[in-house]
């Protein structure tokens, strides 16, 4: 989805399927890009393994620290606000609890750097749409990337229909690898005896 939004491949497609070919084709290189991870846990944290070969500065904000594994990977762990501001990319990686629902509201966008992209394949509702649109519509925010919608399926396509947002229907783990990947840590949950404790994180 990063790439996607630097190359404008889902803008491109879409014109060339009206039957237009754009004069200007230019996008930008993921390479070299600050790149903010919202939410340092499993997914988080591979994350960052996969983009080690792209050179980028990568920005972490977590309410746990993992001093090892940041140091391991050239990880600079920031605040939130910090996280905000300086990322060219922010993309984010955060349960839905009820710390996190509705923490990117108009206020919190209004801290994002300008000009940055945004990429949610978290969980709905941790962005608030309607204070999205406007930012998206103006340029204060270049581009936006979701696979996660506060409603799914959404009822209201105006976001989805936005030229600089790219939308895809909760597909982040539907892959065959991951169900059987899914399917086997369920049944190791099982062996193992592991029991999840309410309202305590990541179930608060």
């Amino acid at each position: 989805m990063m790439i996607s939004l630097l190359r404008r491949v889902h803008q491109y497609n879409l014109d060339l399927r009206e039957g237009r070919w754009p004069p200007d084709r230019m996008g930008l290189h993921l390479r070299g890009r600050t790149v903010g991870i919202h939410g340092c846990g499993n997914i988080g944290k591979e994350l960052i393994r996969l983009l080690q070969p792209f050179g980028v500065k990568i920005l972490a904000c977590d309410r746990r620290d993992f001093p090892e594994f940041y140091a391991e990977y050239g990880v600079t762990p920031v605040s939130a606000e910090e996280l905000r501001a300086s990322s060219e990319i922010l993309t984010i990686h955060l349960p839905k609890n009820s710390t996190t629902i509705g923490m990117y509201d108009d206020a919190a966008l209004g801290q994002i750097r300008p000009g940055a992209m945004l990429v949610n394949t978290s969980r709905g509702g941790i962005v608030d749409e309607a204070a999205l649109q406007p930012r998206l519509a103006d340029g204060r925010i270049a581009a936006a990337a979701f696979d996660v919608f506060a409603v799914e399926p959404p009822t209201d396509l105006t976001f989805a229909h936005m030229p600089n947002v790219l939308a895809t229907p909760h597909i982040g783990g539907s892959a065959r690898e991951a169900w059987e990947a899914m399917a086997r840590g369920g049944i190791l949950g099982v062996s193992d005896h592991y029991v999840p404790e309410p309202g305590v994180y990541p179930f608060d």
